[in-house]
């Protein structure tokens, strides 16, 4: 009767097993979205009704005075909510319709402001939630209605994720135009986008339990604030909601498995393993290259998603937000106009660092330009989008804040800027890569540091060092040297590839000055680059790659 038992036993325990280990991930291999998914959207413009009942019946702090006691929450508490990251949350029940979406006149939604540093804008960004026990909008439960109002053209969005829809191995959103109504009152043109949700996998065909994180400030490093407990989950949730942000699932000890695996030491041989368990080399390349030909900067350290199937190693990347692509270089730095633009993080620049890579990815960026991105496929969507989105530019609202000879001419941009994106990123072809600067000063000597700027090519480095008293490196200078030379002991560099340069000088607390290096090739000083640090802004003007430096901090 023992042996009975325990044989039955072993049986339970080893069916388990085989059955968890027979359970096949949503995805294998490559990505495939769902294009029936797209099959409903039409040209024209989507109706949204809300009516904001007064008093509500959700209850918030006055936005004038967040710490005092909460009363109905009203509309400018949700216009006036500028700050995504601090705790004043205010949200309102609200009466929602739409075209052929007659619900009815009792509360049925939540409405709440979206985006970041968009919040500061005069035309706001909203996202209306459907109350649980009220059916699916265009099977979907959460809207997003984006207003962009850093795209003078309000269509790069859309545009993208339509694009996205045809291109392989990679995932696009459902887009659609909207007028939006709040309690009457014409708030003009939207684009709403899909939200990256449960509903999202489902309308794929895709598991409702697999893995969805959202990057808010993700660089595939690992941080005290996506420590897990025992279980998986967040020792401090809303630490690591901040660096990325699960949309669903429960256990996260894969992305902290592949996190550990990623940061490594490592060589390119071992890493081309790891990369091959955690990640699709297709879905991967795909993204980057659409990000080189559309010239979308912002997909750093946010503005992506991580999908991990259930049951699967392997992380794909997926895209949101493209609406801030193929804006004017003179917004940018040298560095992101290529691959540097990436080079700060952990895994990009272990898998750009191989020659290999680096083809296939140029590769792909001719194949997404020639088949997939053309011009003569940007100007048939301009074409078709012009009658639904011109008639809104003419009126208020959104005339108040994008003049229509503005908005033509960044309309009639768009088709050229692709080329021009590629050329930006090909003239990056043999520059060293970006770095960061910092300094100290210590019993009178001023120490500038920074990275070691590497050479994919393995081409020797030297660099132009400046420091002065004023970011344009014109007035007061302190220090301005050409082709200092790591080889030659003209600079100092420690075993972890700091490079430093030091003089001594008299300064005093609160003294403001600012540094510069450059790093070139030395036999090709044409091939050069500047470091990461960008935030300078003197007089309205931005300063590239300079560093301020205030003594005694």
């Amino acid at each position: 009767m023992l042996k009975s038992a325990v044989f039955l036993i072993f049986l339970i325990i080893f069916s388990a097993c085989e059955s968890y280990n027979n359970v096949k991930a949503s995805i294998e291999g490559d990505i495939v979205d769902n294009a029936a998914w797209y099959s409903d959207m039409n040209d024209e413009v989507i109706d949204i009704n809300i009516t904001v009942p007064v008093p509500n019946d959700y209850n918030c702090s006055p936005h004038t005075d967040p710490l005092s006691p909460e009363r109905p929450c009203t509309l400018e508490d949700i216009y006036f909510d500028i700050n995504a990251s601090d705790n004043y949350e205010p949200e309102l029940h609200v009466v929602f319709n739409a075209k052929d979406y007659n619900y009815s006149s009792v509360e049925n939604a939540v409405l709440k402001q979206k985006g970041k540093t968009t919040r500061h804008a005069k035309l706001k960004s909203y996202r209306v939630k459907l109350d649980k026990n009220v059916p699916l909008i265009f099977n979907e439960r959460t809207l997003q209605m984006n207003k962009h109002p850093n795209d003078n053209s309000r269509v790069r969005n859309k545009m993208s994720f339509e694009f996205f829809q045809d291109i392989p191995n990679f995932t696009s959103l459902k887009t659609r135009f909207c007028r939006l109504y709040i309690n009457g009152d014409d708030y003009g043109l939207f684009t709403h986008i899909e939200s990256c949700d449960k509903y999202f996998l489902k309308n794929r065909g895709w598991n409702e339990d697999d893995y969805l994180y959202k990057a808010q400030n993700f660089s595939f490093r690992l941080e005290d604030a996506l420590k897990l407990d025992k279980k998986g989950n967040p020792i401090d949730k809303k630490a690591f909601e901040a660096v990325i942000e699960p949309q669903t699932g429960k256990d996260y000890s894969k992305l902290i498995e592949m996190l550990n695996a990623i940061n490594k030491k490592m060589s390119d041989a071992e890493f081309e393993k790891v990369f091959n368990k955690y990640f699709n080399r297709n879905n991967y390349i795909t993204w980057m290259a659409v990000n080189i030909v559309v010239a979308n900067k912002d997909t750093v350290s946010q503005n992506f998603f991580l999908y991990n199937p259930l049951h699967s190693d392997t992380f794909y990347i997926t895209p949101w937000d493209y609406d801030g692509t193929a804006i004017d270089n003179s917004d940018y730095s040298k560095w992101e106009l290529g691959i540097g633009n990436w080079w700060d993080i952990p895994l990009h620049n272990k898998f750009l660092k191989i020659k290999k890579n680096r083809d296939d990815l140029d590769a792909m960026v001719t194949k997404i330009r020639e088949e997939y991105i053309t011009p003569e496929k940007i100007q048939e969507k301009l074409n078709r989008y012009r009658p639904l989105v011109e008639p809104f530019i003419l009126r208020e609202p959104d005339l108040t804040v994008l003049p229509y000879d503005i908005w033509e001419k960044e309309y009639n941009s768009l088709v050229k800027r692709v080329d021009i994106n590629i050329k930006n990123y090909r003239d990056q072809f043999g520059s060293p890569m970006p770095y960061w600067q910092t300094f100290s000063y210590e019993n009178g000597i001023l120490t500038l540091k920074w990275d070691e700027s590497i050479d994919l090519e393995g081409d020797e480095v030297v660099y132009d060092v400046q420091c002065a008293y004023s970011p344009d490196m014109n007035a007061s200078v302190i220090i301005d040297k050409k082709a200092l030379s790591v080889k030659n002991g003209d600079l100092n560099i420690t075993s972890w590839g700091e490079v430093s340069y030091s003089k001594k000088i008299d300064l005093q607390d609160g003294d403001i000055l600012y540094m510069k290096v450059i790093s070139k090739e030395k036999n090709n000083p044409a091939h050069y680059q500047v470091a990461f640090n960008k935030e300078v802004i003197v007089g309205g003007v931005e300063f590239f790659g300079v560093l301020e430096l205030v003594i005694g901090k």
